[in-house]
């Protein structure tokens, strides 16, 4: 079935898969509502639609991305270091340079967030540290970061059971998580200016494709779903989707 022609005949630029159905059963008589997961996840894969909350997609916009991350050097090695050596550990790994792209103070050193399931956390410190010369840090305190963090310091913290995943590795960090690491990481938190996440935040949403669903369900498990929320009420002009 071709999916530009259901779209055609939805004629609202925020729908739900019931407008989808009645969409494609006016462009086949026997469509039938057994069709539709197929039809919904092949459209989803091609891009046709993104979600951006629960039963709630937008047509792929031309202005906005799919959110991909670019590892620096250093990120890639320990991506490496960490696969050869816990070739099953679930673990992901994003940089606090990234947010530079949002933000108007720019982070000058890098940090690398190496986040592994609680079990790994220590083994892969103790493997991996003597490695990289005194900059790998195990879920450091605020005050531990004044005095050891260094440019490319790798902090090592829990991943957090549930957390968004990537659409193209494990490992990837995906900016749903990001968004919700900005209000719950202590440490990040640490090394932004609270002043920039009003624009840093309009940005993110004005450029990128944000599944609010993904988002909501991980900041519900850092317990800063309330906050989140409040906060981009308060301050932005960003229009949250499928609250529950």
């Amino acid at each position: 079935m071709d999916t530009s022609i259901i779209l055609d005949r939805i004629y609202k630029n925020i729908f739900t898969r019931r407008d989808v159905f009645y969409a494609a059963s006016s462009t086949k008589e026997d469509f039938k509502e057994s069709d539709m997961r197929n039809l919904m996840e092949a459209m989803i894969v091609d891009g046709s639609i993104v979600r951006i909350a629960h039963n709630v997609y937008v047509r792929k916009g031309s202005n906005k991305q799919e959110y991909s991350p670019v590892y620096s050097d250093e990120a890639n090695k320990i991506i490496v270091d960490v696969k050869e050596k816990f070739p099953y550990l679930n673990f992901q790994v994003w940089e606090i340079t990234w947010l530079n792209e949002f933000l108007n103070h720019l982070v000058s050193h890098n940090r690398i967030f190496l986040d592994v399931e609680n079990d790994g956390c220590e083994f892969v410190y103790t493997s991996l540290s003597d490695d990289y010369s005194g900059k790998m840090l195990l879920r450091p305190s605020v005050k531990e970061l004044q005095y050891y963090l260094q440019t490319d310091s790798i902090i090592i913290e829990r991943l957090i059971s549930e957390s968004p995943k990537g659409k193209n590795n494990a490992y990837e960090t995906p900016i749903e998580k990001i968004i919700v690491e900005m209000f719950a990481n202590k440490t990040l938190i640490s090394m932004i200016s609270k002043g920039d996440y009003p624009e840093a935040l309009e940005t993110i949403f004005e450029k990128y494709n944000i599944d609010q669903t993904k988002m909501l369900r991980y900041a519900r498990r850092r317990n800063k779903k309330n906050e989140l929320i409040k906060y981009i009420k308060d301050h932005t002009s960003i229009k949250l989707l499928g609250e529950d």
